[in-house]
């Protein structure tokens, strides 16, 4: 097995930030049952280089330096799946909006559901997304959404 320098160690912890989110292009591990194409949460790089991962379906498997290969969400469609996996997960009171990133306050389900992906929204991105729609505002990409965009700039897991 060969182990990265410290200088690659670091580059890996500034590309892969805690919280960011990770698809698998190919694990070289006969045995494990995940997918390629799934998607994860990244925790971390450890010091031999792995990329601990958070899995969506569960599972805590590393991601090994050198042998396997992933991505951070880079795709419109790649960001539908993690919101969508939001939406499974989102906290039933007083959740952050995803798109904006502001306080929900009350139950999530007396709010907008977004007509991008199956995530409830506040009320405000709702209406924008209504008039996004009608082309009276530009359509916001998924990609710059707050649930995708801040763990990618070190404001760590999305916890909506």
């Amino acid at each position: 097995m060969n182990f990265p320098n410290r200088e690659t160690v670091q580059r890996l912890r500034r590309e892969y930030l805690v919280g960011c989110r990770i698809v698998l292009d190919e694990m070289d591990d006969p045995y494990t049952k995940i997918p390629i194409g799934a998607q994860a949460t990244c925790q971390g790089v450890d010091d031999a280089g792995n990329i601990l991962c958070a899995w969506d379906c569960g599972s805590g498997l590393s991601i090994a330096f050198g042998a396997d290969h992933c991505h951070k969400v880079g795709t419109e469609e790649e960001a539908k799946v993690t919101l969508e996996w939001y939406g499974k997960h989102q906290s039933r009171e007083n959740a952050r909006c995803p798109r904006c990133g502001c306080q929900m306050e009350g139950p999530t389900s007396h709010h907008a559901l977004s007509r991008r992906a199956g995530i409830m929204i506040c009320d405000e991105d709702g209406m924008r997304e209504a008039l996004e729609d009608a082309g009276i505002l530009k359509r916001m990409p998924l990609m710059q959404w707050a649930a995708i965009a801040g763990p990618e700039h070190g404001e760590g897991a999305w916890k909506g």
